[in-house]
């Protein structure tokens, strides 16, 4: 086994649950995150027990207050929940994930200045070390500037969510011991600083959260940068504005209280004008930004202002585009299905990113060393998570099926799965690109690489099944192992299947092809030469006698009942005992007229095409990211399933899926039924409709090596089709059916 690992770290990433409207909450929530790493990425979610009126929008239905914090808190994809709120609903707290008080982050926070870092993430004061190392020790040539404003008494939560703000427990601290040599300004903010303010070279709170961060994957509408024309005194509009910024576009909010302000404008205009870039291949045709109406503003009102601003082409301008369209409906960040027509999936965000070569070993081990930003501070260490690493392995020769998705809805036993060993409880989770290990230590550690089967069946085990591998699929697993995984080199062969079938007693056409009734006798050996003939590839010939598939023995004929019988190499002894008549006849003189031949070994003796298995492990294959390299999968073979109550599953084969083209990622499971030449049956479809309704949403992949199904197959599979194409979720089918024949799968 050899391959890659990469490590890729980002901000511990907190959601702040608040009561609806509660103003002095979500404020307190915003003071908190501008003072941690990543900060203006923590969502602000509203725990509404029904949608509020604003979300009433005639002819259509607003959706449920649960859809929407449970679709903010699938989109945002927290580590850790921070409880502004009186209480926190059962569907939330049944996550899974860790929920905090506000007051823990900062609980050790020393007045001497000892220990300036949280107990939970990466801290300001760590972020203005760095600062001054690199921008303040030694005088630049084109300087920064850090401003922290005073927040006016006019509209405060709208600026507080502007700029940020610091609480004044960190605030103290900051003017003793960081106010002098930063050079810190604190001037009462007025809207003709404005400009000033939020100039590139200047750092105010909410830009110290965003500190050595790159965004990748940006949500997209047009080219992704907005306007919010919202109500500035509503606590709505300043959280959706919050939550906007947060998913990684870029937004500048305009509130309707300040139409008359030449500073505003002023930065709106400049806003717009750097937004408007013209297509590389055609510069007549320019991106624009939006203006985005909030629930609290009318689309009368946005049009009055949007008519009103005068925006001078460039005289070298020869684009006709406009400066901005008009939106007017939020992003529904918190919609599963219309997060990419919105452009609204909320960014990646990442500091520091590694990688590191596994070299070649037979173990599934590695060594892992968790990654923080340079910055953080050496000895910050309280025992709780710092900051979040994203960890993906890529590996190649390995004999057992290896995970490469996870599921979101991970429970206990997922959880246990994803450790490993030694890691204790809570440090590794399922995150929306998979394991997340929540760094609380700089210290290396060895843990396995997870098994696609542990963690499959850990699901399973989750939803109150107990599941395990089937006859045929420790079978499948076996010759999985002996071909070092890749069994499709061998497999793909249809004159291969034919020889192996032949050989274990099977019947079978002249050329290997399959005959519709197929009778099984003895096993056979064949000569070397048939062998040789009938594969037909010398390299393909070498490749199987390395793999042990054959045996070598002699054809030899008794001298007493003259019969032939076949003796394994390693039995030829100076007398042999004829297995028919049990007599003993001596080698000498027998050896020189007998016919050496091949007979199969281990899992490839089993007729029936291994019961199955060959079709199976190249079902699986089919998936394989070497002939669809979007996708990524957690495979695991043939199994029974048994939950109380008598009830019972059985699949050829089941895996999680993931595939991810041009930034967008869809994953889900799939259940699998596969023949190699034999017909469906009724048994097999009740078995998938079965698993159909035991898991909405799976995907039904029926396969087989035939190169075409019967009427009657035809038939049934309608059925079953037209049934799985119900609306589950939006434009998501309910139980999509995937059918594979051998014009798929043996053609690479």
């Amino acid at each position: 086994m050899f391959g890659n690992i990469d490590v890729k770290t980002r901000p511990l990433r907190l959601a702040c649950l608040v009561d609806p409207n509660d103003a002095k909450g979500i404020r307190e929530a915003i003071r908190l995150s501008s003072t941690l790493w990543g900060g203006s990425t923590f969502p602000i979610i509203q725990l509404y027990e029904r949608s509020p009126s604003t979300w009433r929008e005639k002819p259509f239905r607003p959706p449920s207050a649960k859809s929407v914090i449970l679709g903010y808190l699938e989109a945002f994809d927290p580590d850790l929940l921070v409880q502004f709120s009186k209480t926190v609903p059962d569907f939330v707290s049944g996550l899974g994930l860790e929920i905090i008080k506000p007051g823990d982050i900062w609980k050790d926070l020393s007045e001497q200045g000892r220990r300036l870092a949280p107990q939970f993430g990466v801290g300001i004061f760590e972020i203005l070390n760095d600062v001054f190392e690199k921008h303040f020790r030694y005088k630049p040539k084109y300087p920064v500037r850090i401003v922290i404003p005073r927040i006016p008494s006019v509209l405060p939560l709208f600026w507080s969510s502007f700029f940020g703000e610091v609480p004044s427990e960190i605030s103290n601290l900051l003017d003793k011991h960081y106010r002098e040599p930063l050079e810190i300004e604190a001037p009462k903010f007025k809207a003709d600083l404005l400009s000033d303010i939020v100039k590139g070279n200047v750092f105010f709170p909410r830009r110290l959260t965003q500190y050595e961060l790159e965004y990748r994957n940006r949500p997209r509408f047009g080219n992704g940068a907005s306007i919010f024309f919202m109500d500035a005194r509503k606590t709505e509009d300043v959280v959706d504005f919050w939550n906007l910024r947060a998913s990684g576009r870029s937004v500048l909010p305009f509130p309707k209280q300040l139409l008359t302000s030449p500073q505003l404008n002023e930065v709106v205009t400049a806003f717009l004008r750097q937004h408007r870039r013209p297509w590389r291949h055609n510069p007549s045709v320019c991106d624009h930004a939006s203006f985005i109406r909030s629930r609290n503003s009318t689309m009368q009102e946005l049009q009055q202002y949007a008519t009103s601003l005068k925006i001078t082409p460039d005289p070298a301008d020869e684009s006709d585009s406009p400066f901005f369209s008009l939106q007017h409906w939020y992003p529904r960040i918190w919609d599963e299905w219309a997060r990419d027509k919105d452009g609204a999936s909320p960014a990646d965000v990442y500091g520091r990113e590694e990688s590191a070569e596994i070299s070649e070993t037979s173990e599934r081990k590695i060594t892992f060393t968790p990654i923080l930003p340079s910055f953080a501070e050496k000895y910050g260490y309280h025992g709780k998570p710092r900051c979040a690493n994203e960890v993906s392995f890529r590996l190649y020769g390995e004999t057992e099926f290896l995970a490469e998705v996870f599921p979101t809805s991970a429970g206990k036993k997922v959880a246990n799965a994803i450790s490993g060993r030694i890691s204790l409880p809570g440090e590794w989770r399922v995150g929306r690109h998979g394991l997340v290990k929540l760094v609380k230590y700089g210290l290396s550690e060895m843990r396995d690489i997870p098994a696609s089967e542990d963690v499959f069946f850990a699901w399973l085990e989750d939803r109150g099944w107990t599941p395990k591998l089937s006859t045929p699929g420790l079978i499948a697993r076996q010759i999985n192992r002996q071909l070092e995984g890749q069994p499709q080199y061998v497999l793909r062969n249809e004159k291969v299947l034919g020889l192996f079938e032949k050989m274990n007693g099977g019947l079978v056409k002249e050329d290997g092809s399959p005959v519709d009734d197929n009778r099984f006798v003895q096993e056979r050996d064949l000569s070397i030469g048939e062998v040789k003939s009938r594969i037909g590839s010398p390299s393909l010939y070498e490749y199987l006698l390395s793999k042990g598939i054959f045996k070598l023995g002699a054809r030899v004929q008794c001298s007493n009942c003259l019969r032939n019988s076949w003796f394994q190499l390693d039995n030829v002894q100076d007398a042999l005992t004829c297995p028919r008549c049990l007599n003993s006849f001596p080698a000498v003189g027998h050896l020189d007229s007998c016919i050496w031949s091949y007979k199969t070994t281990g899992a490839f003796s089993l007729p029936n095409y291994a019961d199955g298995a060959y079709a199976v492990l190249v079902t699986l294959k089919f998936f394989d990211d070497h002939n669809m390299n979007t996708m990524r999968t957690t495979p695991v073979v043939s199994f029974t399933a048994e939950a109380p109550h008598d009830k019972r599953l059985e699949a050829d084969f089941a895996s999680f899926w993931q595939e991810s083209l041009y930034g967008e990622k869809k994953d889900g499971v799939m259940f699998g039924e596969c023949k190699t030449y034999g017909r469906f049956e009724r048994r097999d479809f009740d078995r998938m409709q079965y698993i159909a309704k035991t898991f909405p949403g799976a995907v039904l992949v029926f396969s087989t090596l035939r190169k075409s199904l019967t009427p009657k197959e035809v038939a049934s599979l309608t059925r079953i089709t037209k049934a799985g194409r119900k609306r589950w979720k939006t434009e998501r089918p309910i139980n999509p059916v995937l059918i594979l024949t051998g014009t798929e799968l043996l053609n690479s």
